[in-house]
């Protein structure tokens, strides 16, 4: 039968002729896309099904699954760790050891090698495991062949770490790997299979590890809330059964001399030698002693009777960093929690002394005030002096005066301000001015320049006083008022002018009296205040006297506003300036000149009427006044101390009963 698929032909219809006939395209068989695959793929499967093994092949099994069963001597260690150093933990390490000492000496083939154990180690560090450290260290010298331990949280409760030292024992001896064998999870890490299973175990020991943490903290809230304040172990204290704290006399004499031998004047240093030549024990037991173990011992509020709850925290559980509780966590400081071995008046004392830098070798010193003369309410002033305020210095000045007296001084307080002007009538040069001693200042002059940290007296200062080789501060912080005199080196207070090489000290360090001044004037900190000096002199008797309401205002180009030439800012007035080249330690090439709001209210400066009666403290001065020493009196920044004489006992005391 005839293809009736077949084209019929055309015909034109135009000229009724026939078109020519189109021949049919060929057939095309194509190959498909996957053939090769395919034919790769039967290929394989034929190679396989009738491959065979020639007489020239010799067939080598792989090594079987280690197990610590292995043939063949094994050095055996064992690794035992508690996190803590009670009488329940310290039997379960030593039940550990006695049970794998026996353990090793029946298995056939195992030699003990060492017992590594760690008490009272937290397994979320390896910082303080010693001796897991020193294990990790004898591996690598080849001198153990296997690792025994209870259970991974025993070996490490960090994942990272687990890990971390398990590869390194494995492979820090390509030649010669350590196993480790948990027995609670039957797992030997030298098996390739073990280590999914290590990875969770390890996970497991890390979860545990930061839910304790978690239970912990919580605890110590609860406690915090309910009065239940935990107190750790404290050298010169014992535990009662209640948890109570009671003095123990042998670590007790410990700490008392620590204190009283520190605010007579002695260092950390000589304090820490004496106890060690003396073998006093530490909490832990050691007589070994430096200056840090001495002064955290006094920085413990505990030993005068306080308690500060939760003063650190630890924010990482797996490295331990603690840091300091700045209301983080709840916490708390409880007061007069129990007997003090020291009082709080010794403990302020020796945070004084501490404080107080370089006059370190003197101890406390005596705070002293002027109780009569022209010179009363003066205090003598010790620069070193550490956390010193300006309340203090007007608590001391004010207990010498009465009642009268304050409002007196009071009133003349009013009248140099200018405040009582118009109280005082003055018929003689009546209308005059007397001109601010702040325009004066010149090289030549006697100036103090008080900065927030230091105080620098010039040259000049030091030829009045007929260069003497030591000399006293005097404030009165009613007065306002500085007073320098010439003093010896047996005066308690005495500032050395000049050093042992010959070269006068212009300055010196005195923070805490800067600060002191700064609050009661109201200065701003960022600037420095000079002020001019007065002398006077009585028969052989000299002092400096500076008022401290007529200052220059030295200004550092930082600290000044572009504007601050056009407008004033903070009370003050600005003028270009350079200081001389005597103050070095300014910024010279930088400074500015400024003077207080009130120089331009009254430009020139204050009338003579008020002038004479800021000056009336000269007119009854004499030498006797100049040369009056002051006298002893209770620091309010302490409070009552014994004296020295009674301190010293106390140090020789206890060094004989030691």
């Amino acid at each position: 039968m005839e293809d009736e698929r077949k084209e019929p032909s055309l015909i034109n219809k135009a000229n009724n002729e026939p078109e020519t006939t189109i021949p049919a395209t060929p057939s095309v068989v194509w190959r498909p896309q996957d053939a090769d695959k395919e034919d790769i793929k039967s290929y394989t499967r034929y190679r396989v099904r009738h491959a065979t093994v020639g007489p020239n092949v010799t067939f080598k099994p792989a090594k079987p699954k280690p197990t610590i069963k292995d043939e063949g001597h094994k050095r055996v260690a064992v690794y035992a760790r508690v996190s803590t150093k009670s009488a329940e933990q310290v039997s379960s390490i030593e039940n550990q050891t006695k049970y794998y000492t026996e353990k090793i000496e029946n298995t056939e083939n195992w030699e003990l090698q060492e017992i590594y154990s760690d008490e009272g180690k937290s397994g979320t560090s390896m910082r303080k495991r010693i001796r897991f450290k020193q294990m990790i260290e004898d591996a690598g010298e080849k001198k153990m062949d296997l690792i025994l331990c209870a259970s991974v949280s025993r070996f490490a409760r960090n994942v990272s770490d687990c890990i971390e030292q398990v590869r390194q024992l494995r492979t820090m001896n390509p030649s010669h790997p350590v196993g480790v064998y948990f027995e609670t999870e039957n797992i030997y890490t030298l098996d390739p299979d073990s280590n999914q299973m290590l990875t969770m175990h390890a996970m497991l020991a890390d979860w545990e590890s930061a839910n304790k943490s978690r239970r912990m903290i919580l605890s110590y809230d609860q406690r915090i809330c309910t009065g239940q304040y935990p107190v750790a172990d404290l050298l010169g204290y014992k535990h009662t059964i209640d948890g109570d704290l009671l003095i123990e006399e042998e670590g007790a004499k410990t700490v008392k001399f620590i204190f009283y031998a520190f605010i007579s004047g002695m260092s950390c240093e000589k304090i820490a030698r004496i106890l060690t030549e003396k073998k006093r024990p530490t909490l832990k037991g050691r007589t070994d002693w430096n200056a840090a173990m001495v002064r955290n011992i006094m920085q413990n509020e505990r030993r005068w009777g306080d308690l500060d709850v939760r003063k650190t925290i630890v924010i990482d559980y797996v490295k331990g960093k603690t840091v300091r509780n700045d209301n983080i966590r709840d916490g708390a400081y409880v007061t007069q929690h129990h007997q003090g071995i020291v009082s709080p008046a010794v403990a302020k004392a020796a945070k004084l002394v501490a404080a107080s830098g370089k006059r370190l070798g003197a101890g406390v010193m005596d705070i002293s005030v002027i109780e009569q003369g022209a010179l009363k309410g003066f205090v003598s002033v010790c620069p070193s002096w550490g956390c010193i305020y300006a309340e203090a210095f007007i608590k001391v000045c004010s207990n010498v005066y009465t009642a009268e007296e304050l409002e007196q001084l009071t009133f003349e307080t009013d009248v140099r301000s200018g405040k009582e002007h118009s109280k005082i009538i003055s018929m003689q040069f009546d209308g005059y001015e007397v001109p601010y001693g702040a325009f004066f200042l010149k090289r030549n002059c006697p100036i103090i320049t008080l900065s927030s940290k230091r105080v620098f007296i010039n040259k000049a200062c030091h030829e009045r006083l007929d260069n003497c080789r030591y000399i006293e501060v005097l404030y009165n912080p009613i007065l306002q008022a500085i007073i320098l005199r010439a003093s010896n080196k047996d005066t308690p207070n005495a500032i050395p002018w000049i050093s042992s090489n010959g070269k006068i000290e212009l300055n010196f360090y005195a923070r805490a009296f800067c600060s002191a001044i700064y609050e009661q004037l109201h200065l701003v900190r960022d600037y420095r205040f000079k002020f001019r000096g007065v002398l006077r002199e009585r028969g052989k008797g000299k002092i400096l006297f500076f008022y401290l309401d007529e200052p220059q205002i030295l200004v550092g180009k930082r600290k000044k506003r572009l504007d601050v030439l056009e407008k004033p800012e903070n009370g003050i007035r600005y003028i270009k300036f350079k200081t001389d080249d005597e103050h070095e330690d300014f910024d010279t090439d930088d400074s500015i000149l400024a003077y207080p709001e009130y120089f331009e209210e009254n430009l020139f400066g204050t009338s003579y009427a008020l002038r004479r009666w800021r000056d009336r403290l000269f007119s009854h001065l004499t030498e006797a006044d100049i040369r009056e020493r002051g006298v002893v009196v209770d620091n309010p920044m302490i409070g009552v101390l014994p004296s020295r004489d009674e301190v010293k006992q106390e140090i020789q005391n206890l060094l004989q009963s030691m």
